[in-house]
């Protein structure tokens, strides 16, 4: 809507007014005022139509998504809707989220990236420093039994042999995503 606005007023601006001859500075010669306005117009309507052009390809990169693909949708108002992605047009888009389905219209998004997917690696890596650490620790409170263990030091030994690993798992998995792409971003 803006864009549009824009181009009517230059255009508006440039029909109604009157020509204005300005001399210039090298000798008696006048250029005329209302050709670097048309230019102006030109330049301006150019990069308007770029703009939109570029919208429009990151909208129907939106439009091409499969069903089914976790999106993250953020709105003018600064709304974030994590949502399942069910189809796109040009005026609007659908997704799930939760078990509500929704419609988002074009112009009240601001943006919308592909949610972060979780690190393997990551999970790995930490699963495997917890393990090492947490039989350290394991192996430390059990030497500290001297003739038995108790309940709590038992507990303890379990808790670090199995606990640790989990958890930082856990934390690695999680912890570590990989940021979504941003598929549309609003103009």
């Amino acid at each position: 809507m803006r864009p549009t606005l824009s181009s009517v007023l230059v255009v508006i601006l440039i029909a109604t007014g009157p020509p204005v001859r300005l001399k210039a500075e090298s000798g008696d010669g006048e250029s005329p005022f209302r050709t670097s306005i048309d230019a102006t117009a030109k330049a301006f309507a150019t990069s308007q139509s770029a703009a939109d052009a570029t919208s429009n390809a990151d909208w129907s990169r939106l439009a091409n998504l499969t069903a089914g693909r976790r999106i993250v949708i953020r709105t003018q108002d600064g709304q974030v809707v994590h949502a399942t992605f069910v189809g796109a047009d040009d005026v609007a888009l659908t997704a799930m989220a939760g078990a509500l389905r929704r419609s988002f219209a074009r112009a009240d998004i601001a943006q919308v990236t592909s949610g972060s997917t979780p690190s393997r690696a990551g999970g790995y890596g930490l699963t495997a420093v917890g393990l090492l650490v947490g039989f350290e620790m394991g192996a430390g409170i059990a030497l500290g039994c001297t003739s038995h263990c108790s309940a709590g030091q038992k507990t303890q030994e379990a808790l670090a042999m199995v606990g640790l690993p989990v958890g930082l798992g856990f934390a690695g998995y999680y912890g570590l995503r990989h940021p979504g792409e941003v598929i549309y971003r609003a103009p």
